[in-house]
């Protein structure tokens, strides 16, 4: 009986010195479980999915949480019932990607399933008004499939664009500064200047001519060039790999930089002309124009794919 009471002692004090390790209110599993509402299966796994850390406690190897803990859960619990998946959660967790991606990439999903959930509708409306022995299944399967085949089509061509677009932004990007940059303090100072103008966060590496920087956690490297209007800075990923479009086929990727590129002058032509254009026949003007483009655009697309080959 005495052994019994000394063994429960121990666990106790135990127990104790788990909530108050680091001077901080710590607890089990199970207080976690009570406060915020998550399980403790959900617990442990989201930690062996990588979105939590607890520490251990040294004497008896159990999980220790604190008020730290208990904030990542009830945010890991906000985005499950906002529908992200786990692996978004983790990457935005880990600063892999910004609250702001991972909602839009969330929105976007959840538009699209509202879509298919709006098609599905329409035929509950349709079949209801048919017997069951009239139903003709293999006429309604056609018709789901081919809205399914056409709709993905273009939601993955408007995403894949969007983010090669997105990638090539910032794989590299080009500014005028207000100096001519002719020491490694004025080309310092002219990119802490659009870090504070654009409230980007920028931490420089190395100084000198050819400097390296990090920008919201991305390193890049930058040089200076000249031209007609004076001196621009141009700055390039280090790790472009790295930019987000990896996921897009490598042929569909490429023309769709090439499509970015040239997207802005062909816009700008666009303003300038369509205005001027009083008839229908006025367009047969621009076919011209247009199958000259899209022959530039295939033979830069093959230089493109030889320089990469």
């Amino acid at each position: 009986m005495h052994g019994r009471r000394e063994k429960r002692t121990r666990r106790e004090a135990n127990q104790e010195r788990s909530e108050d390790m680091g001077g901080r209110n710590e607890m089990g599993i199970k207080e976690m479980e009570k406060q915020t509402g998550i399980s403790s299966q959900n617990i442990r796994y989201y930690e062996k999915q990588g979105l939590l850390s607890p520490k251990r406690n040294p004497e008896n190897g159990y999980r220790i949480y604190g008020e730290e803990e208990a904030e990542q859960l009830k945010r890991i619990k906000l985005f499950r019932k906002l529908d992200m998946p786990i692996e978004d959660i983790r990457r935005m967790l880990s600063r892999e990607q910004s609250l702001q991606e991972a909602l839009t990439a969330q929105k976007k999903r959840q538009e699209k399933e509202k879509k298919h959930l709006e098609a599905v509708l329409k035929f509950y409306g349709r079949i209801r008004e048919t017997e069951l022995d009239e139903l003709q299944a293999e006429k309604y399967l056609n018709e789901m499939e081919e809205l399914e085949r056409g709709g993905s089509v273009f939601v993955d061509f408007a995403e894949d664009f969007i983010a090669v677009a997105r990638a090539q932004a910032k794989r590299e990007f080009s500014f005028r500064p207000d100096t001519m940059c002719m020491n490694s303090r004025e080309f310092t100072d002219a990119l802490c200047q659009y870090a504070r103008e654009n409230d980007e966060d920028l931490v420089i590496t190395k100084e000198g001519m050819y400097p390296e920087f990090t920008l919201n956690g991305i390193e890049y490297t930058a040089y200076r060039r000249f031209s007609r209007w004076g001196a621009v800075i141009c700055c390039t990923m280090k790790h472009p790999e790295e930019a987000g479009d990896g996921a897009v086929p490598a042929k569909r990727r490429g023309l769709m930089r090439l499509a970015v590129k040239w997207m802005v002058p062909l816009l700008i032509l666009a303003a300038v002309i369509l205005p001027r254009m009083k008839k229908i026949e006025d367009l047969l003007f621009l076919l011209p124009f247009g199958a000259v483009f899209l022959v530039l655009l295939w033979f830069s697309y093959g230089n493109f794919r030889e320089r990469k080959g």
